[in-house]
Formats: structure tokens, sequence, C-alpha cells
């Protein structure tokens, strides 16, 4: 009978491949020549020509691509799982360790747009989880009695990262947000297109960060000792700058008294309730201020983009050119135009 074709019946098994792969970085390492008589011998039996080893090495990365992608798109779907009382669970915890006040903080507008400012949010909740959602907390001496409609309760048990919810969703909370002053402390800094050109993306926004946090605890005079903030992302602000430098350059060896906390958090916006709060806040304050712009500039769609680099916003800047002062001029996409 005529001899079987055996490489193309290991070629199937991904075992095989992965042995195979070690075996020709082994053999190469140590003699080319050598590795060229290993590829050929796996041909034998067979009349086809082999499959190359940079074939099988694109196929087994090809795979791990794959997986990759699909494990990140298990992690965008556990955002949306997540329930009220594990969102809470950071802030319950701090609150128990005597941070009475967690602020959180978040942007809108970082680097995926290319025009209009970069705009961040912080909210701190000032009453008692347990006054506001039944069951949170189990210290029955927090409750107090809010006056706040079961509707909003409800619409507020809804909250996650605002870009999981839809506009209409963002909004209704916004509007919760701001109908109770008293309960949700919010404040909001900006930084134009041109400071973003002037500093630069990261800088203009570390500083929106820091006034933003700033002001919501100087507005409301918070004991520093009871104040703990948590921002989105991979760093946190340096707060005070412009002061602890002046008691620096003064010579004083007293301890700097604006001093708390403020720890970075990746996905926090989606793990943190005051984080995903301020998400929407920043979220619609920078879409309104788009809109804005939009009925002075409507030929450039912002009340669509919102200032992101969608294709038919980049098609517009070939068409007619950027907007000084609307666009980031330093950004690969107008730069030029």
């Amino acid at each position: 009978p005529p001899e079987l074709p055996i490489m193309p019946l290991f070629d199937t098994t991904a075992t095989f491949i992965v042995l195979l792969v070690i075996s020709y970085t082994i053999i190469s390492s140590s003699n080319h020549h050598y590795a060229s008589a290993f590829v050929s011998s796996c041909s034998f039996a067979t009349k086809s020509k082999p499959p190359s080893i940079h074939q099988h090495v694109h196929f087994m990365m090809g795979k791990s691509q794959q997986q990759q992608r699909h494990n990140k798109g298990n992690k965008r779907n556990n955002k949306k799982k997540q329930s009220l009382e594990s969102l809470l669970e950071l802030e319950t915890d701090l609150n128990d360790r005597g941070f009475k006040y967690v602020i959180g903080s978040d942007d809108s507008g970082g680097a995926g747009c290319i025009a209009g400012p970069v705009v961040v949010a912080s909210c701190c909740v000032m009453e008692p989880y347990s006054s506001l959602f039944g069951g949170v907390s189990s210290d029955e001496s927090t409750k107090a009695d809010i006056k706040i409609s079961q509707s909003a309760i409800d619409a507020l048990s809804k909250v996650n990262d605002c870009k999981i919810l839809t506009s209409t969703q963002r909004q209704e909370i916004y509007d919760i947000i701001a109908q109770y002053p008293d309960i949700f402390a919010i404040t909001t800094a900006e930084r134009s297109a041109q400071e973003i050109d002037d500093l630069n993306l990261l800088r203009a926004t570390q500083l929106a960060f820091a006034e933003s946090i700033e002001t919501l605890v100087e507005q409301h005079e918070l004991p520093y000792e009871q104040c703990y903030a948590i921002v989105d992302g991979k760093i946190s602000p340096k707060l005070y700058a412009d002061q602890r430098e002046e008691e620096s350059d003064m010579l004083t060896h007293k301890a700097f008294t604006k001093r708390f906390s403020v720890r970075p958090y990746v996905n926090g916006d989606a793990n943190v309730f005051v984080v995903a709060l301020a998400s929407i806040v920043a979220r619609v304050t920078r879409d309104t201020m788009m809109k804005e712009v939009h009925e002075l500039h409507p030929e450039y769609n912002f009340d669509e983009n919102n200032g992101y680099g969608s294709k038919s916003h980049i098609e517009v800047l070939h068409r007619i050119g950027s907007l000084e002062g609307i666009h980031r001029m330093s950004f690969k996409q107008v730069s030029g135009r």
C-alpha cells in the first residue's frame, strides 16, 4: 500500500506544533545547517511541501491573540455585571476605616479626542450609603432620613461606567445628582485644547484632576483626615502642588496640613461607585459643551462625534481644515491641517 503522509496527520495536533517550534529553536540556535536539515526531515513520507516553521509560529501567535481578544471581551462583559453592592465595596470599607468622605474622579475627552477640552469631574456622596441604599451597610446607627424619591434610587442603582450606559441613562443620573446637592457634592475642571497643546494631554489632565478634587474639598470644608480620593487610571495627581512649593520656599519645618490619600484605580469607573458617578458627570458635561461648539461650527458634526477622531471627522479636516482653539493642533490627525 502507498505510504501515508505523516506530517498532515500531526499538523492538526497543537502539541506537535509546540514541540516542533521548541526543537527548531534549540537546533537553530546551535547550527543553522542542522536547522535546515531538521525542517527537511519533517517532510519525510509525504510528497507535499511541508509547512514552514514560521507558519507554525504565526499560527500559534494567532491563537494567542485570539485568546487575548476573547479575554478582553470577557472583562468588558464582567464590567456590565457589576452589582451595586460590588461597586460600593471599596467605599464601605474605607468608611469603616474612618474615611467618611470618599471622592471619586474621572475624565472625559482624553486620548481618543482630537478636538475640545478634557473635562474632569469629582464626586462625593455626603451621606452614608446605607441611608440611600438599604442593606448595603450593617450599621443601623448611620441610617438617616434622606428624602430622595424611589425612582431616583432605582436610577442610581444602575450606576456604572458611563461608556456602557446610554445617553438617556447618563442624563437621567446626572439630573438626579444635580437635584440633590446636599447629598452629592460634585465639581468639574477643564483644560482647553490650547492648554493641552501647550502642556501635553497627560499634564493637562492631571492638573484638572487636582483642581477638581481640591475644589470639592475646599468648597465643602471637608476635614482632610477623613478624605480619601480615588482617580480613574494609572496615575494620581499631585494635590496642592503650588502651596506645597510655597511652604518649602518659606523653609518652614511644619508638616503640610492639606494632605490626604489619593490613589489611582485602573477601570475605577467600572468598579467604584463614586468614580462611576464622576465619569457620568464628566461625560455629560463635556457632551453638552461640544453641542454648544456644534452650534457655532455645524459642519464638523461635533454633536455626533463629540470631538473624537471618527472617520467622518477626519474627512472634514482633510476637506476644510481645523479650527484653531477647538482642535488639538499638536495631535497627529490634526497637525498640518
